[in-house]
């Protein structure tokens, strides 16, 4: 994948000092990359990339900021912060507005040309934004982090790299992994991952026989892949548990900005089981959620 260079495209290298050095600059952008898609960020001199009102990505802001805080219960200057598939980098923006040291990665330059002019307008000296495959980053090149931010990339991934995604992501964490993500509500798919069965659904990203041009302009779809597999809420949860995370919780509250039954944000935090004095029999730690609503939690490899 080509490295973006900054200072490409028409950008102004440093910080604009006014406002209409801003608009001038964010203009510049809009006429070389297009308007901002998604991710409506609070710039100075009252300006703002999409308009006055909040978007549903301003509502998952606070939800994430919101998550780590309530999990962590460390200051957020304290916290090293991961953000995989930052988009426009409102996400990384925000947290590194609360002071975490931000690394957000990002593979099309249509939205990292946005997120690093955010970063700049903001002077934002703990936030590095790099253009890069999600699937690459691993622990030995990048180091550990408190929070692992996965939004809105999951459901882009196919199987089998999806799960070495995951694996990664687990190795990685140290605090707590948010994962905000489509699911599939029906179980059409087994995939095997390690002597396990996980199930979900594929779901088509491109159509047959794009070009590599074309995917790129797809912004709301997959960067390399045609298809995608989107696992079930059970099937998520056992995986989670599987790799390595000793608790895995559905957010509920804070309430996303929308109530869809395809949509979820999952929080894991790795750690060691504990066991409980009166614990009786073998086997409760290997426990997995069941595909159908009907049937109770079970031991195996299914899930079923």
């Amino acid at each position: 994948m080509p490295t973006h260079n900054p200072s490409q495209g028409g950008l102004t290298p440093g910080l604009p000092t006014d406002r209409t050095s801003l608009l001038a600059e964010r203009q510049a952008i809009i006429d070389q990359h297009g308007p901002w898609a998604s991710h409506n960020l609070a710039l100075p001199y009252g300006v703002f990339t999409m308009g006055e009102q909040p978007r549903g990505d301003n509502f998952r802001s606070s939800k994430f900021l919101q998550l780590a805080r309530d999990v962590l219960r460390k200051p957020f200057t304290e916290l090293r912060v991961l953000d995989l598939g930052c988009g426009e980098g409102l996400y990384a923006v925000e947290f590194a507005q609360q002071g975490a040291s931000v690394l957000a990665v990002e593979g099309r330059t249509v939205n990292l040309v946005k997120a690093e002019f955010a970063g700049r307008a903001l002077s934002l000296s703990r936030l590095e934004v790099r253009q890069g495959d999600v699937l690459e980053v691993n622990r030995e090149r990048d180091g550990v982090f408190d929070v692992v931010l996965c939004s809105g990339i999951l459901y882009h991934l196919d199987q089998p790299e999806v799960f070495h995604f995951l694996r990664n992501l687990r190795a990685m964490c140290t605090g707590v992994c948010i994962i905000d993500t489509r699911v599939s509500l029906t179980s059409e798919v087994e995939a095997e991952y390690e002597g396990r069965s996980y199930w979900g659904k594929l779901y088509r990203e491109h159509a047959p026989g794009s070009s590599e041009e074309e995917k790129l302009q797809q912004l709301g779809a997959s960067l390399n892949n045609d298809v995608s597999f989107w696992f079930t809420r059970a099937s998520l949860a056992n995986l989670l548990g599987d790799l390595g995370y000793s608790t895995v919780m559905e957010c509920w509250i804070p309430t996303p900005y929308t109530i869809r039954a395809d949509r979820t944000t999952f929080v894991a935090v790795p750690g060691s089981r504990a066991r409980a004095f009166h614990e009786i029999g073998s086997g409760l730690h290997e426990l997995r959620w069941p595909e159908s609503e009907d049937a109770e939690p079970g031991l195996g490899g299914s899930g079923s």
